[in-house]
């Protein structure tokens, strides 16, 4: 047996939170997935110990994007280390170097399971690749890499265990091995995710110096979804239509002292005025931004071309428009709303027919919004899953490799793209929903190994509880 590579995508990791009223349940320790994490990494290791390898044959774990979720941590710390500002005490700290390592520290003290079990693996003598998602994308940060590191070395130092020079490999794009396997998260597919230079997505602002300059996705889940605590960031709940959020909102805001409609509008406008105010920096080419690429290129093994050809696969982010940003807070029809009830005011004040008062609020008006609704459908998150294997194709073509795999979408499948080569999605961790209730992630991994040369692809879930098979059997159908 040749080598083999573990792939795991999208556990996001983040500081665990517990309320009584089920608020942000998808943050309660019920749903650390670290002893299984753990679990699985010692099964693959062990089993491919006792096998037969070929010389020079390795164990690669790649851990394929948004490990650790950045953008749902919302603590501070309680000591005075940096200013921390009111707005960010409510939403979170904005992505500095020296903020986001604090951020990483707190995930990891909640998830030292998940450090040990890292520390073991590399400790074996196998490799460890970290490829940077939209959510953990801070890690672009070489002072929070080294949190990271520190706490390998040290529950090395603690456990006894004899960590290698290098315990883990940090790759800001992408993981390819010649001939073998090409893993991306999959961010740079998704305008709503995607960064306009995903090797350098830092730019420099007065207030705070370098931040990340996040995309849409990731500031909504800041400034949104954290202050919406019903629904499941990492599933696709939130996304409904207006009779759905009504009936949401009565289920779990009528009664409580808790509310959405203005974390919805405020959230909606704080993430269009700061998307605004990033624009240019966002879309203005860093200056030594062909050298990243050329680094890349060496890193990686390919050909310049190669890697801007890669880079050309990627549609720009939503930044550049506008429109589509606002309607997909709702602020279109919210302004649609606004002039229905000004129109209907008008006409109640005018001197026409009573008839003509009553018809054109009951009749015109929503027939009217029927056909905008109509006129204004494009690309959603779901439309964007079903694009993910034609660029998956296109990347099989341009690298030469027998398999592609992506995260982000956390929609576990394996689609064949020609004879010989595959595309993989790997699914997620975090929770999911069963019904109207979060129940545990599939827990899925991608398992590749290689004999002379032929690839075998096993895509499976790690201890899946039973709820979570019938939830996967509910979206499958």
């Amino acid at each position: 047996m040749g080598n083999q590579y573990l792939v795991m995508s999208d556990l996001h990791l983040c500081d665990v939170e517990e309320h009584a009223d089920g608020w942000k349940a998808y943050k309660q320790a019920r749903y650390v997935v670290d002893e299984e994490f753990a679990s699985l990494l010692d099964h693959t290791a062990g089993r491919f110990e006792a096998g037969a390898r070929e010389p020079g044959s390795g164990l690669t774990l790649v851990l394929n994007g948004d490990i650790v979720d950045f953008d749902l941590v919302v603590a501070v710390p309680e000591e005075e280390l940096f200013e921390v500002s009111p707005h960010e005490r409510k939403r979170g700290m904005v992505p500095t170097a020296e903020k986001s390592a604090w951020k990483l520290e707190r995930v990891l003290a909640d998830h030292q399971g998940f450090v040990e079990a890292l520390a073991r693996f590399a400790a074996r003598g196998h490799s460890i690749v970290y490829v940077m998602g939209n959510h953990d994308r801070e890690l672009h940060f070489p002072e929070v890499q080294r949190v990271l590191v520190r706490a390998l070395r040290a529950v090395a130092a603690e456990r006894g265990l004899r960590l290698p020079s290098e315990p883990i490999r940090f790759e800001p794009w992408f993981y390819h091995v010649a001939g073998e396997i090409y893993a991306e998260h999959g961010q740079q597919y998704d305008h709503y995710a995607s960064f306009r230079y995903v090797l350098s997505p830092v730019v420099q602002t007065r207030r705070h110096g370098p931040v990340i300059a996040l995309p849409m996705g990731d500031l909504a889940n800041r400034y949104l979804i954290t202050m919406m605590g019903f629904f499941n960031p990492h599933a696709s709940d939130f996304i409904l239509n207006v009779f759905c959020y009504a009936a949401h909102w009565f289920r779990h805001y009528a009664f409580s002292k808790r509310g959405i409609v203005w974390n919805w509008f405020w959230g909606s406008v704080l993430v269009m005025t700061e998307l605004l105010a990033m624009k240019k920096r966002i879309h203005t080419r860093p200056l030594r931004y062909d050298a990243c690429l050329a680094h890349a290129a060496r890193r990686a093994g390919l050909p310049l071309s190669t890697i801007r050809a890669l880079g050309a696969l990627q549609p720009p982010p939503i930044t550049t428009r506008f429109y589509r940003i606002a309607r997909e807070f709702w602020i279109d029809r919210l302004l649609i709303a606004v002039l229905m009830l000004v129109g209907s005011a008008v006409l109640a004040l005018s001197p026409v027919p009573l008839w003509v008062k009553l018809m054109v609020p009951l009749s015109s008006f929503p027939l009217l919004y029927f056909v905008y609704e109509w006129l204004a459908q494009g690309d959603t998150i779901f439309t964007i899953e079903h694009e993910v294997p034609r660029y998956a194709r296109r990347v099989a073509d341009l690298v030469g490799v027998k398999v592609v795999t992506f995260g982000h979408t956390h929609r576990p499948r394996i689609i064949p793209l020609d004879p010989g080569t595959s595309f993989v999605d790997t699914g997620t961790w975090a929770p999911i929903l069963a019904g109207s209730e979060p129940v545990p992630g599939y827990r899925n991994y991608l398992l590749v190994h290689f004999d002379r040369g032929e690839p075998s692809v096993k895509l499976d879930a790690w201890k899946t509880p039973r709820a979570v098979v019938a939830a996967s059997v509910v979206r499958a159908a």
